[in-house]
């Protein structure tokens, strides 16, 4: 039977996930994705909440950097594009790193303003793992949570500064 173990924050974990939640702020806000590419493990595991409405949707855990380089490339670009990550909390035990984070802006010709939690993973300085997990606040008209407003009022101010967009 496993144990549950708590483990000091690994330094060089937080700054990798750090670095790799810079780099989906960047594609999130751009639709560049190749900072955030750079730092996964070449047999990375990543799931990511993709509704199953969409054509050609992942499904289940996406597996290899040439995976993920390729749904980031071709479908985020067009799905994503010009929505703000803002990094509220994050946690960290031993070489896990979880960021909760809220997005606001365009996803897929909607105006969203949804909270994710962003789990990264990370041996050796490369993220080998990453799930991200998302509450879709601005989906029901009926549930008042549409309103960006709205979301903004579930956190404080920012932990982590916005992505630095090269022009």
């Amino acid at each position: 039977m496993a144990r549950l173990e708590v483990q000091p924050p690994d330094p060089g974990a937080l700054e990798a996930a750090r670095a790799a939640f810079a780099g989906l702020q960047r594609g999130a806000a751009t639709g560049a994705w190749g900072d955030f590419v750079d730092l996964l493990a070449d047999d990375v595991r990543i799931m990511i909440p993709v509704p199953s409405t969409e054509p050609g949707a992942p499904e289940g855990v996406l597996r290899g950097k040439a995976t993920a380089e390729a749904m980031f490339g071709s479908h985020h670009e067009e799905q994503v594009r010009g929505a703000r990550l803002e990094g509220h909390r994050v946690t960290a035990n031993g070489p896990l790193v979880s960021i909760e984070a809220r997005v606001e802006g365009n996803l897929g010709g909607e105006e969203v303003a949804n909270h994710f939690v962003f789990v990264f993973e990370v041996v050796g300085g490369e993220i080998v793992s990453m799930y991200e997990y998302a509450a879709w606040t601005a989906k029901s008209a009926e549930s008042g949570w549409g309103d960006p407003a709205f979301a903004r009022e579930a956190f404080d101010a920012p932990v982590l500064p916005g992505p630095v967009l090269q022009t």
